[in-house]
């Protein structure tokens, strides 16, 4: 097995070291050596496994190791990213229960697939993407650096998100739109047309907050 340790040991990195019994139980893949969180003591127990430290502690580990960026939010996903210098791999992990798609489909580095997401073909998903629990996501959609889906949305197919933008819980979007980069969508959100960069969009029909 490959050690492996998370950075975030909030909600989502406790439901990522779950992701990771849930792999290991299908087929051994990954001994987790526990959490890295700027935020936390060092030594300290999260459900079990132990705090080893922030970036400065991690910044020193010499051999070369898988790390998970379990942080739900894009701009800290990608500071902590931008803050890690080391022998370090980012493996994109995978539920057993994530419907990959087809050979179409391309997954880059450090992304996190839930349970019950579902992909159809032609998808490309860039770096240090999280698509969370029973999203489904269509044909020929892209999904730019940083990018989060949260649980239960529906993207419908030749949509684009862009870097670093955030999709709500239960939020739709229709087909063949862009949404721009650092946009929030808010939970439940109809979205009907295009967004440019730096948008709230909100509502049903979704409309810039």
């Amino acid at each position: 097995m490959k050690d492996i340790a998370i950075y975030g040991a909030g909600g989502f990195g406790r439901e990522t070291a779950l992701l990771l019994h849930q792999i290991n139980l299908q087929s051994a893949q990954w001994n987790f050596i526990g959490f890295y969180d700027d935020k936390l003591k060092i030594g300290l127990q999260v459900d079990k496994h132990k705090v080893l430290g922030g970036i400065k502690e991690l910044n020193k580990v010499s051999d070369s190791m898988n790390i998970a960026i379990a942080i739900s939010d894009p701009l800290i996903r990608k500071s902590i990213v931008e803050k890690i210098n080391g022998p370090f791999q980012f493996p994109t992990i995978i539920h057993p229960a994530c419907q990959t798609g087809d050979e179409n489909n391309k997954f880059g580095k450090g992304c996190i697939l839930t349970s019950g997401v579902i992909f159809t073909t032609g998808i490309e998903l860039k770096d240090f993407v999280i698509v969370n629990l029973l999203s489904t996501i269509g044909h020929d959609v892209v999904l730019e650096n940083y990018s989060t889906i949260m649980p239960g949305c529906s993207i419908s197919g030749y949509v684009q998100i862009g870097e670093c933008s955030m999709m709500g819980t239960g939020a739709r979007i229709l087909q063949n739109l862009k949404i721009g980069s650092h946009c929030k969508i808010g939970a439940g959100a109809v979205v009907t047309q295009n967004f440019p960069d730096h948008k709230t969009i909100v509502g049903i029909p979704a409309y810039e907050k």
